[in-house]
């Protein structure tokens, strides 16, 4: 400790103000990790959405006689082109028959289905 002392008296000034600035610098650069509480979501979760719900709101939100509609769905990777939708014959019920592609990692198929009204949302079949 006496040497040390010794060895503060001896310095320079300018050289034992420049030793104790990068000491200080040197305590204050520790870095304490951060903690703070898990974060609660804001965005209640959502059950992801099948292929059957997307080609039926896709059907719902379009016109009757609507050609050529490309839907997709990001939950599952599946995708499609909706070639026709036509009023259902069978009654006032609002449903609508349609024809759609369907590409997903089990290969293309071709579907032919009927959307129909179910609250405020459509579904694939008659209700």
């Amino acid at each position: 400790m006496q040497k040390a002392k010794r060895f503060i008296r001896a310095m320079n000034p300018k050289h034992f103000i420049s030793a104790m600035s990068i000491a200080a610098l040197t305590a204050c650069s520790h870095i304490e990790p951060l903690e703070t509480p898990l974060a609660q979501s804001a965005i209640p979760h959502q059950a992801p959405l099948t292929d059957q719900a997307v080609i039926a709101d896709t059907v719902g939100r379009s016109a009757v006689g609507a050609t050529a509609l490309a839907w997709a769905n990001p939950s599952t990777g599946s995708a499609g082109v909706i070639e026709q939708i036509d009023a259902s014959n069978d009654g006032p019920d609002g449903c609508r028959g349609f024809v759609t592609s369907r590409q997903s990692l089990d290969g293309v198929m071709r579907v032919n289905g009927v959307a129909c009204p179910s609250g405020d949302s459509w579904k694939l079949g008659r209700q």
